[in-house]
């Protein structure tokens, strides 16, 4: 535990000190809150709620996709760095524990001005509609939807980034998580995760739990893949979107051992 609390703590302040963590995520996040403000998809909706929850599927898409990519160098630079790295190898404390540390402790970085800057949006909202229900609900799409996609990507794209060239892994992300997120079922000649329990938007919970529209869950496909939103598939989704964070991770976890092994 100690190991972890120190691993992650390092990794946090080195996170925060990388001028490409900000430059990827933090213009992100300020573009989804402007298209929050202005774009239809969020702003035809009369129920302030139900704007707030729109509104995460913006922060999901970008913001998410922008940390996995500022951090797709995460675990590469683990294996090829020197100094604390290297101390902490040396210590007694088992590699998973660095490891995770390796992975959460800048994503517990990247992630601040995310939720920051929409916390601030949902409270605007409420205030403006005089009801805490936005600020609630976008509360809930960031427990329920953000951090688990956060958590994903960021799993996915560090696994990708000891597997092959980082831009390599970052152009693979970006690729993987637009079609799993919004490439259209109807207009797909393959089949997508669009739109299903599988899709790390987080559709169905943002429709069961946070307010938002109805379309970001099915998306207008069908099949068992697709059921109706209800709480069940709602939990469905959200436990096979961790499950699938969990798998990048195990797997980034070994790949790393069996290279650091290779290189001892």
């Amino acid at each position: 535990m100690t190991a972890l609390i120190v691993t992650l703590r390092y990794e946090a302040l080195m996170a925060a000190r990388r001028k490409a963590v900000w430059a990827a995520v933090l213009p992100l996040a300020l573009l989804s809150l402007l298209l929050a403000a202005t774009s239809p998809v969020v702003t035809e909706y009369s129920d302030p709620a139900a704007r707030s929850g729109a509104a995460a599927v913006l922060v999901n898409t970008l913001c998410t996709l922008g940390v996995g990519l500022a951090l797709a160098d995460r675990l590469r630079r683990s294996l090829e760095a020197r100094g604390m790295p290297e101390l902490l190898t040396a210590t007694p404390s088992g590699q998973l524990s660095r490891t995770t540390g390796t992975l959460i402790g800048p994503l517990l970085t990247a992630l601040a001005p995310v939720v920051v800057l929409y916390l601030a949006y949902g409270a605007v909202v409420s205030a403006t509609a005089g009801t805490p229900a936005p600020l609630a609900s976008a509360v809930v799409a960031l427990v329920v939807a953000v951090l688990p996609a956060a958590l994903l990507v960021t799993a996915f794209a560090g696994l990708l980034g000891v597997l092959m060239p980082v831009a390599a892994a970052r152009a693979v992300t970006v690729v993987v998580w637009l079609w799993a997120l919004h490439f259209p079922p109807k207009f797909s000649p393959l089949p997508t995760a669009t739109g299903t329990v599988l899709s790390p938007l987080g559709g169905y919970p943002l429709v069961a739990w946070a307010h938002a529209p109805e379309v970001w869950a099915r998306r207008q496909g069908t099949g068992p893949l697709r059921p109706d939103v209800t709480d069940s598939a709602a939990l469905l989704n959200l436990l096979l979107v961790l499950a699938m964070a969990a798998a990048c991770y195990a797997l980034g976890h070994l790949v790393v051992r069996l290279r650091r092994h290779g290189a001892s």
